[in-house]
């Protein structure tokens, strides 16, 4: 399973988890704020759920595209 991660106003990383009968580029599109970068990763390369709000991730060097 996908999931779409971004940088939110505040700093923090913003985790989606996209409904599985959508195309998740276009959920990320769709969901991810207006000209924010976002990453999509497989669940399995995620950190443990219990330190989202200490995780960090260089959107500038590795992203998948811009919210519209």
């Amino acid at each position: 399973m996908k999931n779409i991660i971004y940088e939110g106003a505040d700093g923090n990383i913003n985790l989606l988890y996209p409904n599985s009968n959508m195309d998740i580029v276009e959920v990320a599109k769709k969901d991810v704020p207006t000209g924010v970068k976002y990453k999509i990763l497989e669940k399995e390369d995620l950190p443990e759920f219990y330190w989202l709000g200490a995780w960090e991730y260089d959107f500038d060097t590795n992203s998948d595209g811009v919210g519209l």
